[in-house]
């Protein structure tokens, strides 16, 4: 069982089956010089033997459980021939990411190097949300740079035969069938205590007319950095955490571009890790729903710390009802995780994704060898349009992390309709930091 996807993971892999598409992590280390480029190498093909270093391989069974296999070896590193200007960084990446990635046929990850017109560097890798969430990520950096082997040992890919696991797993199938009937009843019980509020879009901006289908986009996204002791002295000057400062300024951001409840409330999804010591799924993630009033978050955080506390605890007295329904996930047809990805992302709250690494481990700067001189990371969607996000409310998520002295802060926000472009995003990013008296750093994308 041990090589056999958690479900969580196989869910991860049913929805971009479904969807066409999956959330991407970008990790973004740049430099004011040329590269170690036999250090990076050497990073890329430690990844292979990190939790990174696999990929799925379906069950013959349809409603049966997929497997883990290891890779052989590390997808080559990606090194552009042409120099570019420090403020294409962003868009190179983007170009990369839509080179693609796979967890099932490869590569698993991307890793690019950018040589800068001004002598620097930038180096970037993409990989997908089911080979693992964030920190499982941050943790496979980590692990490849100090040499650490995490990945456990599957069998290699192309050595396990259909033929040698059709009856194993089909006796699988048959033990997990009463759990699948205790899960039927416990996604009724969920069902039934599900509310939805009506959406409001005043206050913010305006909601436009629903997109084409199959519009080519990519989600304006900014990357700012803020200094790391200012960032502190405003949280402990208004009662709060510097996470708590995050969701207060994910919340106020997320009123500024309407996305509020008949309440005028925001709410604010945030991923829970569950990760533990020897953790070997992908991804090991709850989400907690905080609802909060945006108003006067600028001046107080002591009572979104208080939802913060409430919605953590709510979540723990969920979460046995919410593992009960995971046994469906094998048998869920791709027509119903995609009606399930419009209920959920498109109910009237209007989600505002905000996501927390904490403090960057510093062994997932020295890639090379050497810490970088700015370091962020950021989240996208490759393949996914703009009809898509119309479809489920349109989009606004806040990832937050501390390096190198600074708190980095990436945003993606694209309103139903369109209407905001990168330079406008770096507007209302900046305006809402003004709200709490703080101000960019020199480093901004």
């Amino acid at each position: 069982m041990r090589d056999r996807l958690d479900l969580m993971d196989q869910g991860s892999f049913v929805g971009l089956r479904a969807l066409g598409h999956q959330p991407c992590t970008f990790l973004t280390w740049t430099y004011d010089r040329p590269v170690d480029l036999d250090a990076v190498a050497r990073f890329n093909e430690g990844l292979m033997r990190t939790l990174l270093g696999r990929l799925v391989q379906r069950s013959p069974w349809p409603g049966g459980r997929h497997r883990w296999v290891a890779i052989a070896s590390a997808p080559p590193l990606e090194i552009e021939t042409a120099a570019r200007p420090r403020e294409d960084i962003q868009d190179w990446t983007e170009e990369l990411g839509d080179r693609g990635v796979d967890p099932e046929h490869g590569p698993g990850w991307r890793v690019g190097v950018l040589p800068l017109t001004d002598g620097g560097t930038a180096v970037t890798l993409v990989t997908g949300h089911t080979l693992g969430d964030g920190l499982c990520k941050l943790q496979a950096v980590a692990d490849a740079v100090q040499g650490i082997e995490r990945r456990p040992a599957h069998p290699l890919r192309g050595t396990v035969r259909r033929r040698t696991v059709f009856l194993p797993d089909l006796v699988a199938f048959v033990r997990a069938l009463p759990s699948v009937v205790r899960a039927v009843v416990a996604g009724i019980r969920l069902a039934r205590a599900e509310t939805r509020g009506a959406t409001r879009g005043e206050g913010g901006m305006a909601v436009g007319a629903p997109t084409q289908v199959g519009e080519p986009f990519r989600a304006p996204a900014a990357c700012v950095r803020v200094d790391q002791a200012a960032w502190d002295a405003v949280a402990a000057r208004l009662g709060g955490t510097s996470n708590t400062l995050v969701a207060a300024f994910a919340a106020r951001l997320g009123e500024r571009l309407g996305r509020l409840d008949a309440d005028g409330r925001v709410t604010l999804a945030v991923p829970v890790s569950t990760r533990v010591e020897g953790d070997t799924r992908a991804n090991a993630l709850a989400s907690a729903s905080i609802v909060v009033d945006p108003t006067g978050l600028a001046d107080d955080l002591t009572g979104l710390r208080a939802a913060t506390k409430e919605a953590l605890s709510d979540l723990a007295r969920r979460s046995h009802d919410i593992a009960a329904v995971l046994p469906l996930v094998p048998l869920t047809p791709a027509f119903a995780v995609r009606k399930a990805e419009t209920v959920a992302m498109g109910s009237g709250a209007r989600p505002v994704g905000c996501s927390n690494h904490g403090t960057i481990d510093p062994a997932v700067l020295r890639i090379d060898g050497a810490e970088p001189d700015d370091f962020w990371v950021r989240l996208g969607e490759p393949g996914q349009t703009a009809a898509d996000l119309d479809r489920i409310g349109g989009l606004l998520y806040v990832l937050s992390g501390r390096a190198l002295g600074r708190v980095y802060l990436s945003v993606a926000a694209r309103p139903v309709g369109g209407g905001l472009d990168r330079e406008a995003l770096h507007g209302l990013v900046e305006a809402t930091l003004a709200e709490f008296g703080l101000t960019l750093a020199a480093a901004t994308t």
